[in-house]
Formats: C-alpha cells, sequence, structure tokens
C-alpha cells in the first residue's frame, strides 16, 4: 500500500552512513529528530570503538548500526536501509546540515506515492575567508552549482543520470527493487550515479527541489584531493564494467579534449603514467602550495583541475591494466 492510499503522510527514515566522524553525528541526528523524522538510522561504517559514549541511541526513534567492516558508502546505505522502517528512506552524508523544511520537504514530495525519487538542494557552505589548501572545496562548490543549473533546465533523466548523493530520498520499496536488479556494490565514486542508472531501469522518475535545503560542509585539501581523484579513476572502470558502456559525462574526466594545450596535454599523461607520485606531481603540488600562500587564486585552481584529469586518468588506467574491461 501506498502512503498515499494509507490516507496519511509517510514514514521518514534519515539513513546516516559515517565512517571516522562519530563526533559530527550528535548534532546531525537532534537536527533531524528537530525536524519530526520518524527514524533516524547512524550506520558506522566499520568498527567504531566507543561509539557508545558518543552517541545516545537510548531514543527510540535512533538506531545505530556499527558494520564489522568497512563496506564503502554505498553498501553501508543498504545496511541503513535494511535496518530503517519508513516508507521512504531520505539518504543523507555526514557532512551534510539539515535547513529549515527540510525534511518536510522530502516527506511531502513522497506523500503522493509513486516511484519517486526526490534530489534535494546542498550547496556547499564556503567560509567567510579562503584558506590556503582550500582549492579542492571551491572547485567542488563550482562544479556542483553547474549542475544544479542542468537540473533546472534538465528533465528526469538529467537528475536520474547524474544523482548526486548527500540529500535523496525515494519510496523505501523502490530501493530494494533497485537493489534486487543490481546489488551494491563499493564504488569508490559516482555511487549516486550508479543507483541513478538502476532507478531509471526501473522506470523511476527524479525531481530536483531547491527547497529540500542542506549545507554541505565539504572539506579536502590537496592530499586527500589526489587520493580521490585517482580513486575517481577507478570508479569510472568500475562502472564501464558493471553497465557494459561508460556513462557519457564521465568521458571529460578521463579523456584530454583536442582542443587542450597540447604542454598541458603533455603534462597530464606523464602524470597519469605512474603508478605513484613522480617529479612533475611533486612540482605542481609545490606551486599549488606556494600560490595558495601568497592567495593566487586563479593559479591554484589551475593547477588543481590540471591533477584531477591526470591522477583520474591514472586510477582509470590502473584500474583497467588489472582487470581489462571487456
Amino acid at each position: 500500500m501506498t502512503p498515499s492510499s494509507a490516507g496519511r503522510p509517510p514514514t521518514l527514515s534519515v539513513v546516516i552512513p559515517s565512517y571516522h566522524r562519530v563526533d559530527r553525528l550528535p548534532a546531525l541526528i537532534s537536527a533531524y529528530l528537530a525536524q519530526d523524522a520518524d527514524e533516524v538510522v547512524v550506520v558506522l561504517d566499520g568498527p567504531h570503538p566507543g561509539w557508545a559514549a558518543v552517541l545516545d541511541d537510548h531514543d527510540p526513534r535512533v538506531r545505530v548500526v556499527e558494520l564489522p567492516q568497512n563496506v564503502g558508502l554505498a553498501v553501508a546505505r543498504i545496511g541503513g536501509l535494511r535496518a530503517s522502517t519508513g516508507d521512504v528512506v531520505l539518504a543523507v552524508d555526514d557532512d551534510v546540515e539539515p535547513q529549515a523544511g527540510f525534511v518536510e520537504a522530502h516527506r511531502a514530495f513522497h506523500a503522493a506515492g509513486g516511484d519517486r525519487v526526490l534530489q534535494g538542494f546542498m550547496p556547499v557552505a564556503l567560509p567567510a575567508r579562503r584558506g590556503r589548501d582550500a582549492a579542492p572545496t571551491y572547485l567542488y562548490a563550482r562544479d556542483y552549482l553547474r549542475q544544479v543549473q542542468a537540473w533546472r533546465s534538465g528533465d528526469s533523466r538529467t537528475v536520474l543520470r547524474s544523482l548526486w548523493g548527500g540529500t535523496l530520498s525515494l519510496p523505501r520499496s523502490l530501493y530494494e527493487r533497485a537493489e534486487a536488479l543490481k546489488p551494491s556494490i563499493r564504488i569508490e565514486y559516482n555511487e549516486d550515479l550508479d543507483l541513478g542508472l538502476r532507478l531509471e531501469k526501473l522506470g523511476a522518475t527524479a525531481h530536483f527541489d531547491e527547497h529540500a535545503r542542506a549545507a554541505h560542509h565539504h572539506d579536502r585539501g590537496l592530499d586527500a584531493y589526489r587520493r580521490e581523484c585517482v580513486a575517481r579513476g577507478h570508479a569510472i572502470a568500475d562502472l564501464e564494467r558493471r553497465w557494459g558502456e561508460r556513462p557519457a559525462q564521465l568521458t571529460p574526466i578521463i579523456v584530454i579534449p583536442r582542443s587542450y594545450n597540447r604542454v598541458l596535454a603533455w603534462v597530464q599523461r606523464r602524470i597519469a603514467g605512474r603508478d605513484e607520485p613522480g617529479a612533475l606531481e611533486a612540482l605542481l603540488a609545490g606551486v599549488y602550495r606556494v600560490a595558495g600562500g601568497i592567495r593566487v587564486w586563479k593559479v591554484q585552481d589551475g593547477i588543481a583541475r590540471m591533477l584531477r584529469r591526470a591522477l583520474a586518468m591514472r586510477g582509470y588506467r590502473i584500474a583497467t591494466e588489472s582487470a581489462p574491461l571487456r
């Protein structure tokens, strides 16, 4: 029976996977409960010794699931799905803070029932003053707002083929069917795109709502960013194997356009061809840090963009060499 046919608002379970950020969780749990979430399910992605001293799970609306091992975001969310009881699952990240009316916007959207997905809005909460090692966060913030423009002008397919987790809700029955279609696997990036492709196969529709707003407290320095870029390349290879093709929007991440500057293209290929940091990558990292120290943001951002493609290309190459694509 759908929530609408039951003649009542749908019940809503907030699912928060978390990895080594336990200290952030009490404030998040309180925020969702204050917005009348029916249930908050925290999924600790792997052993987190001492979590009980930080998280109070005595409130009957709060459940804490500690997984025996680290499984990654997509699979951890399924742990939350299985532990939840609500009609609707609102999957959020542990660095996303709900703003006023966030939970109600998701609940109201699903009151009509049906296989419908809501993509919420989570602009990055940028600081008043930019730090010297914040280029990855500023690039992420700009990329996100460009995607928002596409959602505003696009259709359901646009949203499903570019799902951006952190503020995503769908009926639990639909989520379960997506899992039955293709069980979640560990993908270190683009987990949400994988879910969107499954939902599209099931005939679901999706909508973007700026009123379902949250603040994203994204924080990424250069070293973590470099590791993430390599993982991003691995993930593209994983998605190709899983779906038999590469989603078109991922190609620019690992393919240098013909119009690109030849010298910069050579630099990116050299960096991509190494299995570990080499002289060129170290040089760029050094210039990045100097540019941050003297606040030359255009230079720092340009280096971060160059490294993003070069390191994603490296990750993709390593992944395809270790397990060639068919």
